[in-house]
């Protein structure tokens, strides 16, 4: 992928991804505005919830394919020590929602705890690849020949 054809062809394809996604995120909140069961609302409402995530999943795709400058130190410092508190954070409310969806043996409710439960565990999984590789010393060997392409 280092050369410059397949990276614009990348981005296009990820833009592409981004504005379908939006119209998912479109589509779905006028279902939202016909439905009348408000358990179906709140259901539709986190599949909008995770479009708008992909979405900015590919806004984040994109800020890596422009990848040009490596983060400074006085920004690393300050979110590296939120980046901590967020993930202490989640770690805590993992283990708490592991124990509510313990709490239960209703196929609805037990399926609602384990889809927070799993999102939670991606949440970590991206906390701790921005505070492995983004922020380290030596991001080339993390982020590897996509931050070369552009020296």
């Amino acid at each position: 992928m280092a050369n410059e054809e397949s990276i614009d062809e990348l981005k296009a394809m990820v833009g592409q991804l981004i504005r379908v996604e939006e119209e998912v995120v479109n589509l779905t909140e006028k279902t939202i505005n016909q439905a009348e069961s408000v358990t179906v609302k709140y259901l539709l409402k986190a599949i909008q919830h995770d479009s708008r995530k992909h979405a900015d999943f590919g806004r984040a795709a994109l800020e890596i394919l422009d990848f040009k400058k490596i983060v400074g130190a006085q920004e690393r410092k300050e979110v590296w020590d939120l980046l901590k508190k967020h993930d202490d954070m989640e770690k805590r409310h993992r283990q708490f929602v592991a124990e509510l969806r313990s709490l239960t043996k209703t196929p609805a409710l037990k399926y609602i705890f384990e889809q927070i439960w799993a999102d939670e565990k991606k949440h970590h999984a991206i906390l701790e690849t921005l505070m492995t590789k983004r922020f380290e010393k030596d991001p080339v060997a993390q982020w590897g020949a996509l931050l070369n392409y552009y020296d």
